[in-house]
């Protein structure tokens, strides 16, 4: 998750860098947005669930997705029914989860239940592990619009913050997909509650980027290819 420019680093790329390197030794939740397709999202999901070629937990929630999204969410070689992966998905009566995975289905977004969920996919990843390490366990969830839409505000905002302890307190990573201008006032309302935000936006046809705002560091980065 370094961030390096070509042709070098610049003053301001060290500070981001060294801002992340502390993020990620001490956990951290993300808040993404952005009106952005859903092939930018999965982009973007790829990319924050780490590298596959490392020792990862894995744990995601998709609140309104196809299960093509899912796949394509999944970074390079792993697969939904690996054992360092969980999903939770919240399925309608026309879908269903593929045989033989991981996923667990929930049939509404109601945050108590998706919350105990969290709770006990974090708790087995830890002991599994005889403690996570510091980044070790990814956790996504995809996406806020419907559990805001299921719970309400308030509701989703104490789920928020009971979530961010239980990774933060396992040195984690989270972030969260909220798919709206970057300038919603319900971004503006929700940013608090995060470490950071990746703003991500879709140039043309072919080039998706991502802008950084690292509040605690007073970080913004320039657009970069995502």
């Amino acid at each position: 998750m370094l961030f390096v420019r070509e042709g070098g680093q610049s003053e301001d790329d060290r500070d981001f860098n060294i801002a992340l390197e502390a993020l990620k030794r001490q956990g951290c939740t993300l808040l993404v947005t952005g009106a952005v397709p859903e092939y930018v999202t999965a982009q973007a999901t790829q990319r924050l669930l780490g590298d596959p070629h490392r020792d990862r937990k894995r744990l995601l929630v998709f609140t309104d997705a196809s299960p093509e999204h899912v796949e394509r969410s999944l970074p390079p070689n792993v697969r939904r029914n690996d054992e360092s992966i969980e999903i939770i998905e919240s399925v309608g009566d026309d879908r269903s989860t593929p045989p033989e995975s991981q996923s667990i289905e929930t049939s509404d977004c109601e945050v108590g239940r998706l919350q105990d969920e969290l709770t006990r996919a974090i708790s087995h990843f830890d002991t599994v592990s005889d403690g996570l390490g510091a980044a070790e366990l990814r956790v996504c969830i995809d996406s806020l619009e419907p559990i805001l839409e299921a719970n309400g505000r308030p509701e989703t905002v104490r789920f928020l913050r009971g979530i961010s302890a239980l990774v933060r307190g396992v040195r984690g990573i989270e972030h969260v997909h909220l798919p709206v201008s970057d300038e919603s006032p319900v971004v503006q309302e929700l940013s608090p509650l995060f470490d950071a935000r990746i703003e991500l936006r879709k140039r043309d046809a072919l080039v998706a980027e991502q802008r950084w705002h690292v509040p605690g560091h007073d970080i913004t980065t320039t657009w970069s290819q995502l």
